[in-house]
């Protein structure tokens, strides 16, 4: 006999809306209760929902609101989430560097790792305040220490080149592993690179594409890029045209010049894409309004083989690249 699928009765579905609605707003006033009781974790937790829109409608002036209550009374997490209003001016407040310098602190001195790693990157990039490499290392040794991945990634590629720190790839290797274990991107990108390149270890293009593949895979445009080159190229996986347009394709999608570039290539050729000159002078376009030379070159080039109505679809095509990235941006 046939399993039959369990289907809701409307009134039973009503009901179940209506308990569960009921049930958010129940969490909802208990929450601001403690809150208006001067609980600093439920102030924190009220922040968090008008900043993200969770059970309430977003509202990043009330965010802020519940967060400076949240981190006058020592939360630390409150703390971090208002330096960051004020490093990026954020939440209807003015960018103002003495203050998130001052929240970051505050919050970094309780051991709150994401702060200590923004005051990494503070220091590191000269960010509202003076460019200091020891400060910033200081920083993101706390942090890294205490597991937080993005300090992981950091030290290590201070390591690897030899930014701020002499440079050494047996910890440049041990910080990104750990990094990387915990499925950052940046670090397993990197990763890749050392491999590929036997930094440290022993070339191996094939560990190479393992950690490059963990990266593009989480959408980080240089590890697409570096796994579909080495698919076209046949190091370290077999050479397989259409799975570097596939990776190539998503790296150059995200505005990479480097893949549009070599997008490009593939379709005037026609490797592993149907050969394609207004696609190929799409990307070339594209990437040559990057600056990069070679394709601006490859893209002159194709162009004495090319009608008019062509290079005015392909124009037109580079144009609408543009404007639906803008609108994506836009729509994050």
């Amino acid at each position: 006999m046939p399993f039959t699928l369990l289907r809701i009765a409307p009134c039973i579905l009503f009901l179940y809306l209506t308990l569960t609605t009921t049930a958010f707003a129940l969490d909802f006033f208990a929450l601001r209760a403690r809150a208006d009781a001067g609980d600093a974790q439920a102030e924190y937790e009220l922040g968090r929902q008008y900043d993200l829109g969770e059970e309430v409608p977003a509202d990043p002036q009330e965010a802020v609101t519940w967060y400076r209550l949240a981190a006058k009374n020592g939360n630390s997490a409150a703390q971090f989430e208002l330096g960051a209003k004020y490093q990026y001016g954020e939440g209807g407040v003015q960018k103002e560097c003495k203050e998130a310098v001052n929240w970051y602190q505050r919050a970094a001195k309780q051991g709150n790792t994401q702060a200590q790693t923004n005051l990494g990157f503070m220091y590191h990039d000269g960010d509202c305040m003076k460019k200091d490499c020891g400060e910033a290392v200081r920083w993101f040794e706390q942090a890294a220490k205490k597991g937080n991945d993005v300090a992981q990634a950091n030290l290590g590629i201070l390591y690897s080149n030899g930014v701020c720190l002499k440079k050494d790839y047996k910890k440049a290797l041990q910080w990104l592993q750990m990094a990387g274990r915990q499925n950052n991107a940046t670090a397993q990108q990197a990763m890749g690179i050392m491999y590929s390149q036997g930094m440290g270890v022993t070339q191996s293009y094939s560990e190479a594409a393992r950690w490059f593949r963990q990266a593009a895979e989480q959408g980080d445009h240089l590890a697409q890029y570096d796994l579909g080159i080495l698919h076209a190229e046949g190091k370290g996986v077999s050479q397989d045209f259409r799975e570097a347009a596939k990776w190539l394709q998503l790296a150059a999608g995200q505005g990479y010049d480097k893949a549009q570039n070599s997008l490009g290539a593939l379709y005037e050729k026609g490797l592993g894409v149907p050969q394609d000159y207004v696609s190929a002078y799409q990307w070339w376009n594209l990437a040559a309004a990057q600056g990069n030379n070679e394709a601006k070159s490859s893209r002159d080039t194709l162009q004495g083989k090319m009608t008019p109505a062509q290079v005015a679809e392909g124009q037109r095509r580079a144009a609408a690249f543009g404007t639906e990235s803008d609108e994506s941006q836009q729509q994050e």
